[in-house]
């Protein structure tokens, strides 16, 4: 299969190509976003042909979750989380959207991550498609996250749909991961220094 390249303004989206995004999306494609920590594929939660296909490029991955992707943290309330994820929540809300990966218990007792990335070309296509994605570092299996559209396209050309070229990302290293479930709440992946610094200080982590 062909990959789609797509450059696009990083501070003002052009809608045209966000639809782009959208129209792969809804068809079961893979896109390839920016963050400000590392490029990750994207797919629609409820595609299966999509969980497939990645399944493919992440078959080391097993059982693992893929991580949630909304624009805005006023969208996790469609979720009904418990009341103990919401407390804890409310400690990180002023670092959101930012490098941080969260784990998170609804009142049915399932666990999610969620993730609130700070890229107005990935905030601005997850709005316009209306829904969630599922967000996985843009790497296969063992290999390093691409931290520029280039790189994605030299390792994932020919498995993805479309590649979205947003300029290099500023952080260059995977999101902290931080899990709000447990008590006390842990670090299961350490971050950029300064996210993990002041989440450490917050959740009093040593």
């Amino acid at each position: 299969m062909s990959t789609e390249y797509l450059k696009i303004d990083l501070f003002n989206p052009e809608e045209d190509k966000l639809k782009d995004i959208v129209r792969v999306l809804s068809s079961g494609g893979l896109v390839v976003f920016p963050t400000e920590t590392v490029y990750g594929i994207g797919f629609d939660i409820e595609s299966k042909v999509a969980m497939d296909r990645m399944e493919i490029i992440k078959k080391e991955r097993q059982e693992k979750p893929y991580s949630i992707s909304i624009p805005d943290l006023s969208w996790i309330k469609d979720y009904k989380l418990s009341n103990d994820s919401l407390n804890k929540l409310q400690l990180i809300r002023d670092l959101l959207p930012g490098p941080i990966t969260f784990v998170v218990e609804r009142e049915d007792k399932e666990k999610l991550g969620f993730r609130v990335p700070m890229n107005k070309i990935t905030q601005s296509a997850i709005t316009l498609f209306k829904k969630p994605i599922y967000l996985a570092s843009a790497n296969r299996s063992g290999g390093v996250p691409a931290k520029d559209a280039q790189e994605a396209m030299d390792n994932l050309r020919g498995e993805v749909d479309l590649i979205i070229d947003g300029g290099c990302c500023n952080l260059s290293v995977p999101s902290l991961v931080l899990d709000l479930t447990q008590n006390p709440v842990k670090i299961l992946r350490e971050g950029p220094l300064s996210s993990t610094t002041e989440v450490k200080k917050r959740f009093n982590i040593q």
